[in-house]
């Protein structure tokens, strides 16, 4: 089936998510130029989308440690140049943080775009959800990032949750989660439920303090564009992390899109599997992203995942399909790319080069 035409007429979800002027957010990504809209104006800027002509390998990568997406620091200027409200601008110890209220709200950390209040419930949904539903009366949950909390406001949605385990290296981004009226409101108050612990740490740090085995462990961690990003993508973290799982647990990780980044995308699934773990794959469309965006779900026990795509989400939500098969198809060509995939190891880091790589339209 077509997966953006379901995802678009089926669910009533529009196509434009990022301004009220309507855009096909998959076919300009896809074209020769990229149209970036003044929020407040209406203004439109033409930006050529052709490949950045670089005097030097030591430019290009530097650009591309740099900027990473370049389209969404691009955006991001262009909103600042029209009419706004700058609710954060700040550094942390970790990043640059730009929070904006246009017409919707927008979190940029790094000028790298997080999410557009307008449609950041289709990724937290996607991420959420057919892990959720998979897992029987799921009671303790992990959430490795998503300090924004929008991740958990979904999985506070199931009322045989007990306990959440929510960890983030930067505090900065728990406090906004918390005070920042507007992120409260979008997160549903998800960090003031007496069922969350956060933990202001490094993940692996984290882990290596605990016992305690979960059912569900969400892995949303920033995408792996720099040599220490790729290190949270590892055979041996995945494999560590499945060490935690409960029994008929499951563990999904945020990652990337699988059109737009398909080298990082089915490289992260094959270093998944060389954890020996059971993996599915899966997708849905976020349109400010400007694209699909990927997942991948994995249980260190086969039979766990048989079932999945059969599912139904029994929880209110506003984007998931009545089955989540939908999400679970690739066209052929999306599929073709797992030839290129590549292992992520310790000692051999890849991913960032991947990621680079991917990014060099």
């Amino acid at each position: 089936m077509d997966f953006s035409k379901y995802f678009y007429e089926k669910r009533n979800i529009p196509k434009i998510m990022t301004q009220p002027d309507q855009i096909n957010a998959r076919d300009e990504f896809n074209s020769k130029r990229l149209e970036v809209h003044s929020s407040s104006k209406n203004i439109q800027n033409t930006v050529s989308n052709e490949k950045l002509e670089m005097h030097s390998n030591n430019e290009k990568l530097a650009v591309y440690s740099n900027t990473l997406d370049i389209w969404d620091e691009i955006a991001l200027k262009e909103i600042q140049r029209g009419e706004h409200t700058n609710l954060i601008d700040a550094r942390s110890k970790y990043q640059n943080i730009n929070l904006v209220q246009v017409n919707d709200l927008r979190l940029y950390l790094d000028k790298q775009l997080q999410f557009s209040s307008v449609d950041e419930q289709i990724y937290h949904e996607a991420l959420v959800h057919p892990i959720m539903s998979q897992v029987e009366n799921p009671k303790h949950i992990l959430i490795l990032g998503g300090g924004d909390a929008l991740a958990l406001r979904e999985v506070l949605k199931y009322t045989s949750v007990l306990h959440v385990d929510l960890v983030d290296l930067d505090e900065e981004m728990i406090r906004m989660a918390r005070e920042v009226p507007e992120i409260v409101s979008l997160n549903k108050r998800a960090l003031f439920d007496d069922r969350v612990t956060v933990h202001i740490c490094d993940a692996k740090e984290f882990l290596q303090s605990q016992s305690l085995l979960y059912d569900v462990i969400i892995i949303d961690f920033p995408d792996p564009a720099t040599e220490v990003l790729s290190q949270l993508y590892t055979k041996e973290f995945f494999t560590y992390v499945s060490h935690f799982l409960a029994e008929g647990g499951a563990l999904v990780c945020q990652s990337n899109s699988p059109a737009d980044a398909p080298l990082v995308y089915w490289s992260i699934a094959k270093t998944m599997k060389s954890a020996e773990l059971t993996v599915k794959s899966y997708h849905t469309i976020v349109p400010s992203f400007g694209n699909d965006w990927g997942f991948h779900i994995a249980t260190n026990q086969s039979a766990v995942l048989k079932r999945i795509e059969k599912l139904s989400v029994t929880v209110p939500h506003q984007t998931l399909p009545p089955t989540l098969s939908p999400l679970f198809q690739f066209k052929s060509e999306l599929l073709e790319q797992q030839d290129f995939a590549v292992l992520n190891t310790q000692d051999n880091l890849t991913l960032h080069d991947c990621y680079r790589k991917d990014m060099q339209f």
